[in-house]
């Protein structure tokens, strides 16, 4: 057969294969049409945040009278490349599938023109085979430098430097506008997003410190109003060191408060802050396995919490307030649910957590009642090897040589023995039995040994003081045994917990054993501050709805000064991202990547909530900016900052630095996108 008989039969097979492939692709969408269509709409919108960027350069080339030979939407093998020829418009179909000797043309596998009565034009506009991304090219501006002589003026090496510098910042610039014009349609049509209302203050930070509590709503932060909490989060973030933030807090009494609170560093979160946690809802959120909550719970999507032990709640703050209140191993709830009029209630064990509090001097106290700190026992399982040798219930009274360790105790230990034998001593159905784990490094970094932990507050015995230094705790060994408090006998610490409360204020007696001896303390109770130091959680994880807020402006003027305040937080935040990513504060595993951000969005639009879609839109245009404009090479910001150094030193960044750079940047880039992708992979399918 001939050489053109061959490449014949190539450009055959070559659309025979094009063709399977759209036949396929046509078939899965046809098969999965709704998923489809959310993943194709997902991709239309980060490809209109992509065009808009590259148009940016586009355009700025056009005016700069710079030659813009090709427009390109994607990455890899061009797919459809069209341009203005002499009284045509040229298609080009998969032109590069083609060896150069074959298709000396560069025609492609199929190639047609379409009469219409224009010039010839220097621009292909190019949609690639991989749609995440983009560039424009531009004559003299190559991959690996742009230290390429050219004779031709229009070259992007032969204009001003000032016109190199405004083509090169463009794409960031309009993807800033796009994000203030989301954020404006957003704002402009309302969006329900966090309210400035207080859920928790972490103990011993700025918030508690200043008095704040749950349900306190901050309606100003620094003179600015109709606030979300993400303002709140970001005026910690940029406040300078030691710098005051002046906030306008309404109390739960309707009462309004003017405070200054210093933000300080928020460890493994990467920028300062308040200790401040985010309101919550008494309404359960959908799921995506409503029956596995319903046989599990009885619970639905949309059921309202109303009480707890009989006891009305109307905010989401008061429900760890009356869980805390119940102090027993089981709480009674009560939900509404719409369209019956009976309630429904359901009975839950409640776990007391072995959390540790946050004290001002920054002491770790473990959790505790009265002072006295309970033993650690498992609570749950969660790895094949901690299974061998641990059981849920098991108490925990060694590990190594430490007996009955408090919960930092215990967590410490675990990180000295990472990838090493540690012998525990547990109680297990009233028996001490000797077990052998290995700890393991974690999906947090973290040296785990695959169990969850409680407090054993069914057997009143102590595993150590939380207040060693007071005199009635100074002697006090380890593992005591309390028998009886106030003449009362006792036979756990939800005893201990209601005779302390019953007797606040008073001097009272406390009989305990240690071994065969039995022995008396005094004990003074606490009239004002809280007697239990713990955290009481359902030991079901009920998932309720985040708290939601109607944020919508009264006019265009108020849309467009919240949409560039909106635009200005999530810029800020990227770059506080990125600060926390360089020194070590803030995960990769936490970042999200293109995968990510396409299964963000087909949820979203799933949902059918096109103003979350159009606010998330935003929020990637913001990042996209941000991450364009870094002083890395091969991107924005790294071109400029050479452009500038072009400028200072009156010559070009000598070629072959350049390509180093390039390959540096090319290696940084490369191995945090495969890095983010593989976490994307692994969250989006694996979960």
């Amino acid at each position: 057969m001939s050489e053109q008989g061959n490449v014949k039969s190539k450009n055959l097979m070559n659309l025979l294969v094009l063709v399977v492939v759209i036949a396929a692709a046509v078939y899965f969408v046809s098969k999965n049409l709704e998923k489809s269509s959310s993943i194709v709409l997902s991709l239309a919108g980060l490809g209109v945040v992509i065009f808009v960027h590259e148009f940016g350069h586009f355009i700025a080339g056009k005016l700069s009278n710079i030659n813009v030979e090709a427009f390109a939407i994607g990455f890899g093998s061009v797919v459809v490349g069209v341009k203005r020829m002499d009284k045509c418009l040229r298609f080009r179909i998969l032109p590069t599938i083609l060896l150069k000797d074959n298709d000396p043309e560069g025609e492609g596998l199929l190639c047609f023109k379409l009469p219409m009565n224009c010039k010839s034009g220097e621009t292909e506009y190019q949609l690639r085979i991989f749609p995440l991304g983009g560039f424009v090219k531009l004559l003299g501006q190559e991959d690996v430098g742009s230290d390429k002589p050219s004779n031709d003026p229009r070259s992007f090496l032969n204009v001003p430097i000032w016109k190199r510098i405004a083509v090169s910042s463009a794409g960031v610039i309009l993807n800033v506008v796009l994000a203030m014009i989301f954020f404006v349609v957003v704002f402009t049509a309302g969006i329900k997003m966090p309210p400035a209302i207080i859920g928790g203050c972490l103990p011993g930070y700025p918030a508690e410190k200043a008095g704040l509590k749950s349900g306190d709503e901050i309606i100003s932060v620094d003179g600015k109003t109709n606030i979300d909490f993400s303002t709140v989060a970001m005026a910690g973030a940029l406040s300078d060191t030691n710098e005051p933030v002046s906030m306008k807090v309404k109390r739960i009494d309707g009462s309004i408060e003017d405070l200054s609170i210093v933000a300080k560093e928020m460890p493994g979160v990467g920028y300062r802050g308040f200790g401040i946690l985010p309101g919550g809802s008494l309404e359960i959120a959908k799921v995506a396995n409503p029956a596995d909550l319903f046989e599990r719970t009885g619970l639905k999507a949309g059921d309202v919490l109303t009480e707890i032990d009989g006891e009305k709640i109307e905010y989401f703050w008061q429900y760890n307030d009356k869980l805390k209140g119940v102090f027993k191993p089981q709480a009674e709830l009560t939900f509404s649910r719409t369209g019956e009029a009976e309630p429904v209630t359901r009975e839950f064990e409640i776990d007391y957590s072995a959390a540790l509090e946050y004290s001002e001097e920054g002491v770790f106290v473990p959790a505790n009642i009265g002072g006295f700190v309970p033993r650690l026992k498992v609570v749950s399982v969660e790895t094949a090897d901690a299974n061998k040798a641990l059981k849920a219930g098991d108490v925990i009274v060694r590990a190594s040589q430490v007996a009955n360790p408090t919960y930092k105790e215990l967590r410490d230990i675990t990180t000295a023995f990472a990838g090493k034998e540690l012998d525990m001593t547990v109680l297990r159905n009233d028996e001490i039995v000797e077990v052998a784990v290995t700890p393991r490094i974690g999906p947090d970094d973290r040296a785990v040994i695959g169990i969850g932990v409680g407090l054993d507050m069914e057997n009143p015995v102590m595993a150590s003081a939380a207040d060693v230094n007071a005199a009635m705790f100074a002697e006090l060994p380890r593992g005591i045994e309390i028998v009886s408090v106030a003449g009362q006998t006792v036979s756990s610490f939800f005893d201990i917990a209601a005779i302390l409360e019953e007797n606040r204020g008073k001097d009272i007696k406390i009989v305990y054993k240690y071994g065969l001896d039995e022995k008396r303390m005094n004990y003074t109770v606490s009239g004002s501050d809280d007697l239990t130091a713990v955290k009481a959680i359902i030991s079901y994880d009920l998932p309720f709805k985040p708290l939601r807020k109607l944020y919508q402006a009264d006019g265009a003027l108020m849309a467009v000064k919240m949409g560039t305040r909106k635009t200005i937080e999530f810029i800020a935040q990227t770059y506080m991202t990125i600060k926390g990513l360089i020194v070590g504060n803030i995960s990769p595993k936490s970042l999200m990547g293109p995968v990510g951000m396409i299964a963000a969005s087909s949820q979203i639009i799933a949902e059918k909530d096109f103003i979350q879609y159009v606010h998330f839109m935003g929020i990637i245009s913001a990042c996209l900016a941000v991450m364009n404009f870094l002083p890395l090479p091969i991107l924005d910001g790294g071109l400029v900052l050479l452009l500038i150094i072009e400028k200072i030193k009156g010559s070009p960044v000598n070629m072959k630095v350049q390509e180093w750079l390039t390959y540096a940047g090319l290696a940084i880039i490369g191995t945090l996108f495969v890095v983010i992708t593989y976490n994307d992979i692994i969250r989006v399918f694996f979960r």
